[in-house]
């Protein structure tokens, strides 16, 4: 009964999960190398309520239904991700999250050398599923090369992947399965779908920033990805440029995106970083 549970937990997670999603990595380094990692993934109420009727209709509600986030949020998925973000790498705790309706989990890891460790965006959504993977996510989160750190003497160097052109021999139709953005009600629909995305990457140098090259920084904290969707919806004319852009020139789709309300990256290939 569980594992069917989880199957159609998983699928419906395909379908609804972008709507739902919110996901926040958080390095911590500390003056030795050492520090932690955070994820912090939550679940909107629309994906909850609809995970929570399955679970009546599969378990026969009261005490016999299944929680999906208590598997999707287990120590032992955890103790698994800890092996993917890097040698060295242990899972520390996991806590509940409730936010506006929202549910999920702060995850805690801790890493002894931040040289060994390795973070990649799209792992926030493959973890997020109930059956372990969003079907297309776990593909495109492999073919993702990670965020890698070398760390020495108080300076540290965050490499960010670099986007890859596609293949441009694939299938030119993609353009007609875009959404109309002249059309009203496929603007609300849009608006629906995305108000309640959200992701990014964030890194705290916990003895303070001396100097560096980073362009999002505020205090001690640097950001290398934030993508809000709810901010991006409210304007048209921004999701006409993001719906215009050329998938096969990410150069060029990176930088349309400057600017814009609700996106935050780091364009350069490597930031340098002094700690105090």
């Amino acid at each position: 009964m569980k594992k069917n549970l989880l199957l159609l937990a998983s699928a419906i997670a395909a379908l609804v999960l972008p709507s739902c999603f919110q996901h926040e990595t958080t390095i911590t380094l500390n003056k030795d190398g050492s520090g932690t990692l955070v994820e912090e993934s939550r679940l909107g109420a629309q994906m909850l309520a609809m995970m929570s009727q399955m679970a009546e209709g599969l378990g026969g509600g009261g005490e016999n239904a299944q929680d999906p986030l208590k598997d999707m949020f287990s120590e032992d998925k955890a103790k698994k991700r800890a092996t993917e973000l890097g040698e060295g790498v242990t899972f520390e705790k996991s806590e509940p999250v409730n936010v506006n309706g929202s549910k999920g989990a702060k995850v805690t890891y801790r890493f002894k050398d931040i040289n060994t460790l390795k973070v990649r965006s799209g792992d926030g959504m493959k973890n997020m599923s109930p059956g372990g993977a969003v079907p297309g996510v776990e593909d495109a989160s492999k073919k993702e090369d990670p965020v890698t750190f070398a760390y020495q003497d108080g300076k540290l160097t965050v490499k960010l992947p670099q986007p890859k052109k596609t293949d441009a021999e694939k299938p030119s139709d993609e353009a007609a399965e875009k959404p109309d953005m002249d059309n009203p009600e496929a603007m609300e629909m849009m608006k629906q779908m995305f108000a309640d995305m959200k992701m990014g990457i964030k890194l705290v140098i916990a003895p303070g920033i001396a100097e560096t090259t980073a362009t999002h920084k505020e205090g001690d904290t640097i950001t290398l990805m934030e993508m809000d969707f709810g901010k991006l919806v409210q304007n048209p004319e921004h999701l006409k440029k993001m719906s215009a852009m050329d998938q096969q020139d990410p150069t060029a789709a990176m930088e349309a995106l400057k600017g814009i309300d609700g996106v935050k990256f780091e364009a350069k290939p490597e930031i340098t970083v002094t700690l105090k």
